[in-house]
């Protein structure tokens, strides 16, 4: 090798190492850089059946059940995702379905559709298992409402009556998300809710015990910047 040809190679290969040491750091910074994001899930909540007392107003209350059915569950969401953490803002909804009530020693097939609504704040922290696979854990705290409609036992016991409430709720959730592209990602994910429990006063008056709301939703979520 000549000695021209030997100084321009090591120009070469310094302008080379340069540049990297220049846009490695840019590259990784730009791939980490914060990001936020918009989504949605739906799925189906998994309570199936919701303790009660019911009080006539002469010698105690008497307790009751609902048996329910798989309701539908979803939610949107928008956060903003920075390094291993995830936050955002969520507002989830879901449809609770009566099949039966009992209320010993009667047991009746019902046929009532009450719902619940909830706006949570939400923190995860996310873990990388692969390429394109991702985890994520956390929960988030909030405020709810739960709405039941008028549950008859049979033709003459207007038994369990429209029975609402709002106040403080919480949430925890796990699940997993998969890169589709670098935009792009879809999740699948369990959460568990706590909402303050219905009641109705009057009388009958009811009272629904607290229950913890379990959901499994199938979400997507699209990144921008």
């Amino acid at each position: 090798m000549t000695q021209r040809n030997r100084g321009r190679y090591i120009t070469l290969a310094t302008a080379l190492a340069a540049s990297s040491l220049v846009l490695n750091p840019a590259l990784a910074a730009d791939a980490e850089a914060p990001a936020y994001y918009w989504g949605a899930h739906l799925g189906a909540n998994m309570l199936r059946e919701w303790d009660a007392s019911v009080d006539f107003g002469f010698g105690g209350a008497i307790g009751g059940r609902a048996e329910l059915k798989r309701g539908l569950h979803g939610a949107l969401q928008m956060g903003r995702l920075s390094g291993h953490g995830r936050y955002e803002l969520e507002y989830e909804r879901g449809r609770i379905r009566v099949q039966r009530l009992t209320l010993e020693p009667l047991s009746k097939s019902v046929d009532g559709s009450g719902h619940y609504d909830a706006v949570f704040v939400n923190a995860y922290r996310t873990d990388r298992l692969g390429t394109a696979l991702n985890s994520f854990v956390g929960g988030g705290i909030g405020w709810g409402r739960v709405k039941l409609p008028q549950l008859n036992l049979g033709e003459t016991c207007a038994c369990f009556g429209p029975a609402s409430k709002g106040g403080f709720a919480w949430q925890l959730r796990a699940g997993l998300d998969y890169r589709l592209s670098a935009t792009d990602n879809i999740a699948l994910q369990y959460s568990w809710l706590h909402l303050a429990p219905p009641e109705r006063g009057g009388e009958p008056a009811v009272q629904y015990e607290r229950q913890r709301l379990g959901a499994l939703t199938l979400g997507y979520l699209h990144q921008f910047h």
